[in-house]
C-alpha cells in the first residue's frame, strides 16, 4: 500500500485507526468498494480545480483512502500556479460524488482586474483600465491585500485589493491622489 502524504507513516496509522473504528462499529470487516481510493480522489479533484481555475490539471495529494460514506470528510494538498493550496472534502453523494472547498481563497487575477474596472467604473461614471502584476492565480488567506494600477479618467491611481473571504470575494480602495 502506497501513502501520497508527506507523514506516509501517520497517514498510515490514520487509515488503520479509521478501518478498525469502522470495522468495530460496524461489527464487520471492511471491504475496498466502501472506501475512495486516493487515485480516485486525486483524479475528481484535480478536475474539478482545472475547471473552477482554468488551469492545467494540477498534481493533487489525498489520503490513501477515505470512506465511502457520505458526509465522510477529508483534505487533500496540491499546488496552484506555483502555490500550496489545501482543500477539504466531503463525500458529497453516492458512487463517491466529492465537493471540495479549498482552505484558503483562490483569485483568478484576470477576473479580479475584470471586477475591480467595472466597480470603479461604477463608482466614477468614467472609464477605467486596471492593470495587476503577479501570477495568473493568488493563493492567499482572507485579509491578504494586493495592489493594482488604474487609469481613472485618463489619471492614473494606485488601488488596494483585500481578499475578504474563502470564497475569494474582493474588497476594492482606490487610494487618494498622492503629491505630485
Amino acid at each position: 500500500m502506497v501513502f501520497r502524504t508527506r507523514s506516509g507513516l501517520h497517514a498510515a496509522l490514520s487509515c488503520l485507526a479509521a478501518v478498525v473504528a469502522l470495522s468495530t462499529v460496524a461489527g464487520c470487516s471492511v471491504k475496498a468498494k466502501d472506501l475512495l481510493s486516493a487515485a480516485s480522489l486525486e483524479a475528481k479533484i484535480s478536475t474539478q480545480l482545472a475547471d473552477s481555475y482554468t488551469v492545467t490539471l494540477p498534481q493533487v495529494h489525498c489520503p490513501a483512502a477515505v470512506p465511502a460514506t457520505v458526509g465522510s470528510k477529508f483534505s487533500c494538498t496540491t499546488m496552484l500556479d506555483g502555490q500550496p493550496l489545501t482543500v477539504s472534502g466531503e463525500v458529497a453523494g453516492p458512487r463517491g460524488a466529492v465537493a471540495v472547498k479549498p482552505a484558503t481563497a483562490v483569485v483568478v487575477l484576470a477576473d479580479a482586474r475584470a471586477q475591480i474596472s467595472r466597480d470603479l467604473a461604477r463608482a466614477s461614471g468614467m472609464k477605467v483600465a486596471v492593470a495587476c502584476a503577479g501570477p495568473a492565480l493568488l493563493v492567499a488567506p482572507p485579509g491578504r491585500t494586493f495592489r493594482c494600477g488604474a487609469e481613472v479618467g485618463g489619471v492614473q491611481r494606485e488601488v488596494v485589493v483585500t481578499i475578504t473571504s474563502t470564497a475569494g470575494t474582493l474588497q476594492v480602495r482606490l487610494l487618494p491622489y498622492g503629491p505630485a
